[in-house]
């Protein structure tokens, strides 16, 4: 039943492909053409029916058959570039039109082949089929665990339609379909017969290998005249390939597969390209001629690396990848150069251009960019290479005073262009356009590939930070003044005398004590004989200044922030005759906020700051003095965390002070003394801090700087800007 659904998608194939072609005329295709238009040629070409969503069939692809193609080439040329890019053909039952649909969605679309004796449809086999095949000899399970390999990702499966009697329903890409076909017919075999087993393929792919077991083992039969029964195929998963053959013969194909499956022993040289660039070459050779598998854990197998500082290529390959990379790069040096160097322009998206071009111009004092001249070629490790694989040196052009060497880069001029060395053009020349911030380049492709690295390492848009400065400062004090004050008068005849106690608690008002001042006071007074005066003050005072400044800033870059007050003060020139008073000047007092950020790794930032803050403490002393003023400030360098508020520095002055007036003697008395006593008692404490929060603004789109922007406005009243969406309801 196998070999008959087989013969059935076979016959169907081939039937209609031949009802269906025309004499066999073909057409040339070349240029560049649209998918979807590739589909109605070949739907007109071949007269068939396809129905298809234009919307999803987008892009265009380029082809070049310069000796055309038949009608049943241009189909297949269709269903492979449609699987390309994820869709494929299929027939629908009941349907003889062709859709095309996504390859995940092909397999419950698809017409089943092999089920019932359904007639061919009429044109060409779609591009994905599905066909219903018996097994008879072998276990379903194993078969599908084989088969399994060869199906392509993701539409491709197979299943069991039912267990018992051996129905399995394959659905691929027709190709894959006829594949997996062909090796179900090899498999189910009685298990006398023939036997399957899956061999690894460790140092070749599996397409190569089988390729060679083939030809050695044609060779031998043509030798010997005598063929070994048996067939390696591809595994279709991994480098593995799948031997079939009967179990005495089996060892026959593994022994030939170990014998030719050998690795190649791997050298390491390094190419310089001369006339294009490394990348390009590295992408040209990636494609032209590694073909092999590649194993960088062990490090003995295919690696190409680009050294973009010397514009170099470091590849480790086997002998013959060596040869053929060799002739590339000769085939690749031979040819001819553009009259003209080539021009490139990078646009400078974060930083401005003329900050930009003096670092690369230091870069290329520095050896950095220069036209050096290639290293030799040669093995970078312990392994031989042949000679004729090493690239040879550039010629060496003999010049005015004997052979040329390679100049290193020239000085820049002036506004930002390269100069040109006596003798010949700069091997880089750059040149800035304000304009439009673009770095106009002149140079080799090599120096040219070294100098985008460059940009794209330096063009990088620096994060913002928000700072926020808070000054504090505080101020209290107490004072605390207690005496007493007693006069004795006496008139006696003609004899009169007056002791007292005096400390200056009150004046005198014809003779008379009067008491005066803030505070507790008391006034004892029997006129012309004695008065006492009591005084009690205490004074507690406290204050709280508060400025806290915001200042966004970019990394690396200064800001500063002043809120001051500016005092002007008069000048007064006194002469012989006449006194002239003019402006002498003003003294600033307020806060100032100077700061410098840099983000450092890990979420910290290095500042460089100076906080000053200023205050006038009183009135000026005299005509052309300035106020006294009070000035207090912060200046260092200090790393703070991201988003937190630390303070960085602060003064803390406090003062205390006693005094005691007392009458000699008395004073000492206890308890009788503190009546010819007057006791003062002042303390003050000052206390200044600086706290400063920066947080590191790092959203490509700004969003934590619009969300901090909204706090303010919003909290002040202050419109945003931005429209306001309402809902209307429309009747």
């Amino acid at each position: 039943m196998n070999r008959a659904a087989r013969l059935i998608l076979l016959l169907s194939s081939s039937l209609a492909l031949a009802a269906h072609a025309q004499p066999d005329t073909t057409h040339a295709l070349a240029g560049q053409i649209e998918l979807a238009r590739l589909v109605d040629l070949a739907a007109h070409r071949l007269h068939l029916v396809i129905d298809y969503d234009a919307a999803a069939l987008k892009g265009t692809i380029t082809l070049r058959q310069a000796n055309g193609v038949s009608d049943a080439e241009l189909w297949d040329l269709t269903n492979r570039l449609l699987a390309a890019r994820g869709f494929t053909t299929v027939r629908m039952p009941r349907s003889d039109a062709v859709s095309v649909v996504k390859i995940g969605e092909a397999a419950n679309l698809s017409r089943v082949a092999g089920v019932v004796d359904v007639p061919a449809p009429e044109g060409p086999p779609a591009g994905f089929t599905s066909v219903a095949l018996r097994v008879r000899h072998r276990p379903v399970r194993e078969v599908i665990e084989t088969v399994g390999r060869l199906l392509s990702k993701p539409g491709g499966s197979i299943s069991a339609l039912s267990e018992p009697g051996g129905l399995v329903l394959i659905s691929d890409l027709t190709p894959r379909v006829e594949l997996a076909t062909a090796l179900i017919e090899r498999l189910d075999v009685s298990i006398g017969e023939s036997g399957l087993e899956v061999v690894p393929a460790r140092n070749m792919t599996a397409a190569a290998l089988v390729t060679l077991v083939a030809q050695v083992a044609a060779k031998r039969e043509l030798v010997s005249g005598e063929k070994v029964p048996g067939e390696v195929l591809p595994g279709g998963v991994g480098d593995t390939v799948l031997v079939i053959a009967p179990p005495d013969h089996a060892q026959y194909w593994k022994s030939l597969i170990a014998q030719l499956d050998q690795r190649e022993e791997v050298t390491t040289v390094v190419y310089t390209p001369r006339n294009f660039g490394a990348a390009e070459v590295a992408a040209l050779i990636e494609q032209a001629v590694h073909t092999g598998p590649r194993e960088p854990a062990t490090g003995d197998g295919w690696r190409l690396v680009v050294d973009q500082l010397t514009g170099t290529l470091i590849v480790t390959a086997t002998p013959s990848e060596h040869a053929e990379v060799a002739a590339l790069l000769a085939r690749l040096d031979a040819a001819p150069q553009a009259s003209r160097r080539p021009v490139r322009s990078f646009a400078v998206r974060n930083r401005n251009v003329t900050d930009l071009l003096p670092v690369l111009n230091d870069l290329m004092q520095a050896g950095v960019l220069e036209a050096v001249a290639p290293p030799e070629t040669g093995d970078i490790t312990a392994a031989r290479v042949p000679p004729e694989l090493h690239t040879p040196p550039p010629p060496v052009l003999p010049g005015p005073a004997g052979p040329s060497t390679t100049a290193s880069a020239p000085r820049p001029e002036p506004g930002g262009r390269t100069a040109v060395q006596p003798g010949g053009a700069a091997p880089l020349a750059l040149s800035a356009d304000e304009a439009t911030n673009t770095l106009i380049a002149m140079g080799e492709p090599r120096l040219l590939e070294q100098l985008q690295v460059l940009i794209t390492q330096l063009d990088v848009r620096q994060p913002q930070v928000m700072l926020e400065v808070m000054l504090i400062s505080l101020t209290e004090s107490q004072a605390l003044s207690l005496g007493i004050e007693l006069e004795k008068v006496s008139l006696d005849a003609d004899l009169s005398y007056r002791l007292s106690s005096l400390f200056g608690l009150s004046g005198r008002a014809g003779g008379v004590p009067i008491a005066g001042g803030a505070g507790l006071t008391g006034v004892v007074l029997n006129p012309g004989d004695f008065s006492v005066v009591l005084r009690a003050l205490q004074t507690v005072q406290g204050g709280r200044s508060l400025s806290m400044p915001r200042i966004l800033v970019g990394n690396n870059q200064s800001a500063s922030l002043d809120s001051v007050l500016e005092q002007p003060f008069t000048s007064t020139n006194s002469g012989n005759t006449v006194a002239t008073t003019s402006f002498g000047g003003s003294l600033p007092a307020g806060t100032q906020v100077s700061i410098t950020p840099q983000i450092a790794e890990g979420g910290h930032l290095t500042l460089r700051y100076q906080v000053s803050l200023s205050s006038f403490t009183g009135a000026s002393s005299g005509p052309g003095v300035p106020p006294p003023r009070q000035q207090n400030r912060v200046q260092s360098v200090a790393t703070i965390p991201d988003g937190f508020t630390v303070v960085v520095g602060g003064i803390d002055l406090e003062t205390s002070g006693k005094s005691v007036s007392q009458v000699p003697l008395l004073g000492n008395i206890p308890i009788i003394g503190e009546a010819f006593k007057n006791r003062n008692r002042n303390s003050s404490h000052q206390k200044f801090y600086v706290f400063i929060r920066a947080g590191v603004l790092r959203a490509g789109g700004f969003e934590d700087l619009k969300y901090l922007s909204g706090v303010a406005t919003s909290r002040l009243g202050v419109d945003d800007g931005f429209p306001r969406l309402e809902p209307r309801v429309i009747k």
